[in-house]
């Protein structure tokens, strides 16, 4: 079986131009957890995360470890400040720029092992030969296929 069996290929896409307001907006009404960034060739630039905006909210110094205790911080204040500024910034500003890419004739074992290796956010890009966006597997999208086919050989990669 292969990344073109299980992936989705309407996907819903943003530009590194656009508002992380317009996106936040997207992620929140379609209970999505990502976008992927695009350009106007449909290349892929990165991909816009729920946590890849949270991050953008939280101190780095926090993130980091720099302070073992912060009890004494204004918590969702803080958090409520740098959202309201971070929705003026452009997509391109929270986005990760190294999203997991595979490609339509990887195996989906070899989809499985990259997902887990390199990405954090549970979900791959695959892209045809010039880079440009062809589909999305998430880590649900496997363990749905397994558990509904769950008679595959195991040799049909």
């Amino acid at each position: 079986m292969h990344a073109r069996d299980i992936m989705t290929t309407d996907v819903m896409v943003c530009h590194p131009e656009q508002t992380v307001a317009e996106i936040a907006t997207i992620l929140n009404e379609q209970s999505f957890r990502m976008l992927p960034v695009v350009d106007a060739g449909r290349r892929i630039l990165g991909a816009v995360h729920t946590l890849s905006v949270l991050s953008s909210l939280v101190p780095g110094y926090i993130v980091e470890g720099y302070l073992k205790s912060i009890p004494y911080a204004p918590d969702i204040g803080l958090l409520r400040k740098h959202y309201k500024d971070l929705m003026q910034h452009q997509v391109a500003d929270v986005m990760d720029r190294n999203p997991t890419i595979v490609h339509a004739d990887e195996s989906v074992l070899s989809v499985t092992a990259a997902l887990i290796t390199y990405d954090r956010f549970e979900y791959a890009m695959v892209a045809d030969a010039d880079e440009r966006l062809v589909g999305v597997i998430s880590s649900s999208d496997i363990l749905r296929r397994l558990a509904h086919d769950p008679q595959e050989p195991a040799d049909d990669a």
